[in-house]
């Protein structure tokens, strides 16, 4: 039950922070064109939204392989060959997701100390915390998907060798 609740939390909070940018977006739209009476924190609030939609959503779509790739010639190669590629397309996920996403995304963070946001006077970490948190999360579930399809490959005793 926990391990269901974890597993669920990225889509539950990039649903909520998508769900806000578009309530938020269309109401200010409808605020400012039809009644000429914009509220100016809701560009603050969709913002940061999206920025947390984006960055926890890049986790909830790794968790279902839903990122594009091409691995057309890939999936030509003899065995060893597919798995050493496996292992190189790892590396350069885990480079992307631990260097720039939680070393380079925790120094922004920490970079935003005493950055707050014109309007409402809200702290920029509470929204650049987003970038290592979703890079964690997808690095998790990257990491899930790496063994499995380690295990699958090993397994596959008919692939072309």
């Amino acid at each position: 039950m926990i391990k269901r609740g974890l597993n669920a939390i990225d889509d539950v909070v990039s649903t909520i922070a998508l769900v806000g940018v578009i309530l938020l977006t269309g109401l200010n739209v409808l605020l400012r064109y039809i009644f000429n009476s914009p509220i100016a924190w809701t560009m603050e609030v969709a913002l940061g939204l999206f920025i947390w939609f984006v960055f926890i959503g890049i986790s909830s779509a790794m968790k279902r392989d839903g990122h594009i790739g091409v691995d057309f010639l890939v999936k030509k190669l003899p065995k060893p060959l597919r798995i050493v590629s496996e292992f190189i397309r790892a590396a350069a996920v885990y480079f992307v997701l631990i260097y720039v996403f939680i070393y380079l995304g925790s120094n922004l963070t920490l970079s935003a100390t005493g950055k707050l946001t014109p309007i409402l006077g809200m702290s920029y970490q509470l929204i650049d915390v987003a970038v290592p948190i979703g890079g964690a999360i997808t690095a998790i579930h990257f990491t899930k998907k790496f063994i499995l399809s380690l295990r699958a490959e090993c397994r596959n005793e008919g692939g072309e060798a």
